[in-house]
């Protein structure tokens, strides 16, 4: 395995000239791959323009597709948008999972990747509309709060920008560097996030993402774009640069979006307040013409927008453009060898736990499930808190073989000797080399009954650090703790799955949509379990309920969901034993590649819906059973005799 440190190596032998004015990235973790990517970008600044192209979310590659259809050549830029809209709309936050394994593809492909965000104000929930949403406006009172630590706006824009974040890690993960273009066109007063002047204006949103994004989740794949507009004439136009820069500090590549002519003022505006960092044209609508580039050459890219590079460019002049010799695409040796040199000097990405300080044995597990999609699923057996291994041991008097995974559920209201017994059998489980699976169908912390549901003042209390039903439920979660401590303290991995099936409607905590929905009791949870009670040893699962076609079906997965940075691993139960079509592909994009796995009822599918080479599950795990009837004998003796699925010996 090649090395970091020797991304940059390589990309040195290749690159002809590193500039003495190259400077680091502001980011001074950056990866390795970042490094590299921005030292590329200085070695070009100045001679070369990079030909980009933006997507919109939905339409994933559209429009870079369309750029090859019209000119022959692919963009060296692919450019995309993490969105803001619902359902089919062409900005559908929908699209994130597929738009970020594109940008993988993208990049493996030889593109440079640079993403943005039309963000919705902290007042409001996704999905929304443009005008009604992206294009609104904070109060000077409501700015103050969202600039505020600890204020209850800053604290949904961190869960908002916290989504982007986890989309952002798995690029990291992947060794992807992303040109990253926050808060576009600050200095013009038509998105909520603009037209604020000074220290404590929109530059200082921008600082707190940086912050944020850098210090806090370690996105160090990022190379920090800013990107207003060309400051306008009178008092109705863009404001003057200067008045919203965040600082060289925050930046590593300043840009314009332009959509009308070059002026030279521009130019020099912008290459004055650069102080020697590359710029680019952030946003076209019509690509620059060659005049306009060889008296401007250091525009190191453009970027035209979507449709536009087809309703504001004709044919012969997209062609023209992207043919010229001071015009890279993503096919140019002059710079797919340089990005070819970063890929290849990449060392391969290795799993890494949602956790913080994971332990070696929760980190090992996450590595197995990975290693176990296409090559062999993981067979696993729920169990009756009140016998802790009887189903587990029905498997093997029926096929002869042990699942590989021993499930338990912590109860709803179990006495604590009962907790306590299924944390011995845990242990003895996991010296039998099985790995453990635990799922949490907690009681309700208003009254400790398992049924019912939480009114919506309850909900919020419950949500509310320092209330009373708050209090109770830390109770709750701290005495659940205590058991998975002792499975920490011996050393045994959790495949952790508290709070199943959050869209159905079967248990308190489902069936609440939005920022302070179920997903924000999953989040609190896992602040909690591990922030407050030290817990290293769990690999988080969130586990859904299948979505359906019927009104009473369980809901959306992205309605519900916490985030990729609270989930290791996703799964979905199918109880009815549904398997009409393949379940895995729709679960696998939605988890952007994290392992997936399967919860069964009392029906058993046949052993191609589960395993073999095109199989996405990591795991299965079947409901606790007698399996008494000769049918589910059968099906289960089939399934286990299957060689894509994973036992282990007796």
């Amino acid at each position: 395995m090649t090395q970091p440190w020797t991304v940059a190596a390589a990309v040195l032998l290749l690159v002809s000239a590193i500039p003495a004015r190259a400077q680091a990235p502001v980011n001074p973790n950056a990866s390795p791959e970042a490094r590299a990517l921005l030292q590329t970008l200085y070695s070009i600044s100045g001679r070369y323009t990079l030909a980009g192209q933006h997507n919109y979310p939905n339409h994933i590659a559209r429009w870079t597709d369309r750029a090859y259809d019209l000119a022959g050549k692919y963009p060296a830029l692919f450019g995309q948008d993490f969105g803001f809209e619902g359902g089919a709309d062409k900005d559908s936050t929908l699209a994130r999972p597929a738009l970020v394994e594109e940008a993988k593809r993208q990049w493996r492909n030889g593109a440079v990747v640079t993403l943005t965000w039309h963000a919705v104000p902290p007042t409001q929930d996704e999905p929304v509309s443009f005008r009604e949403s992206v294009q609104s406006h904070l109060t000077d009172y409501e700015w103050r709060e969202l600039l505020t630590p600890g204020s209850s706006l800053y604290n949904r824009w961190c869960a908002q920008v916290d989504v982007i974040a986890g989309y952002l890690r798995q690029l990291r993960e992947a060794r992807v560097p992303v040109l990253w273009r926050p808060y576009h066109e600050m200095n013009g007063g038509w998105f909520w996030w603009g037209g604020r002047k000074g220290k404590d204006g929109s530059a200082a949103l921008y600082r707190q993402l940086f912050d944020r994004f850098v210090n806090l989740h370690k996105l160090d794949n990022l190379i920090w774009v800013w990107s207003p507009s060309p400051p306008g004439a009178g008092g109705n136009g863009p404001g003057q640069l200067a008045d919203f820069y965040p600082g060289p500090e925050f930046v590593d590549v300043l840009g314009e979006d332009i959509y009308g002519e070059l002026k030279t003022s521009f130019y020099e505006g912008l290459l004055a307040l650069a102080g020697g960092k590359p710029i680019t044209l952030g946003e076209t609508g019509a690509v620059p013409s060659l005049e306009a580039l060889k008296a401007q050459p250091k525009w190191l890219w453009f970027m035209t927008w979507s449709e536009h590079v087809e309703m504001a460019n004709p044919v012969e002049t997209l062609k023209a453009v992207y043919n010229a010799p001071n015009i890279l695409t993503r096919g140019d040796p002059r710079l797919a060898e340089p990005l070819a040199a970063i890929r290849n000097a990449s060392a391969e990405p290795a799993p890494e736990p949602v956790t913080p300080g994971a332990t070696p044995e929760a980190k090992a597990l996450l590595t197995r499930l990975y290693g176990a999609r296409g090559r062999g699923v993981l067979s696993g057996q729920e169990n009756d808190p009140r016998a802790v291994a009887h189903s587990s041991d029905r498997v093997f008097e029926v096929t002869g073989k042990l699942p590989a995974i021993w499930g338990q559920d912590l109860g709803v209201n179990e006495a604590a000797a009962a907790r306590q017994a299924i944390v011995e059998e845990a242990k003895r489980q996991f010296q039998k080399q099985a790995v453990v699976a635990l799922t949490w169908r907690a009681a309700r912390p208003t009254d400790g009954e398992a049924g019912g549901k939480l009114t919506d003042f309850e909900w919020n209390e419950l949500l509310t650090p320092g209330s009373r039903l708050n209090q109770r439920w830390c109770e709750q979660v701290d005495a659940v703790a205590g058991y998975l401590k002792q499975l920490q303290e011996a050393g045994v991995p959790v495949l952790w799955r508290p709070y199943p099936q959050p869209n159905g409607t079967r248990y308190w905590w489902a069936g609440r949509k939005g920022i302070r929905g179920s997903a924000a009791l999953y989040r609190q949870l896992f602040e909690r379990l591990v922030k407050h009670d030290g817990l290293r040893n769990l690999i988080w699962v969130w586990n859904a309920a299948a979505p359906g076609f019927r009104p009473d079906s369980p809901g959306l997965y992205s309605d519900y969901f916490p985030g990729l940075l609270y989930v290791d691993a996703l799964g979905v139960d199918l109880e009815d034993g549904f398997f009409g079509y393949r379940r895995d592909g729709e679960l696998a994009v939605f988890g952007v590649g994290k392992p997936i796995g399967v919860g069964l009822g009392s029906v058993v599918p046949a052993p191609a819906m589960l395993a073999g080479p095109q199989s996405r599950w990591s795991w299965f795990l079947a409901a606790a059973s007698d399996w008494s009837s000769d049918a589910q004998s059968e099906a289960l003796r089939k399934l286990y005799a299957d060689p894509g699925v994973v036992s282990r010996a007796p």
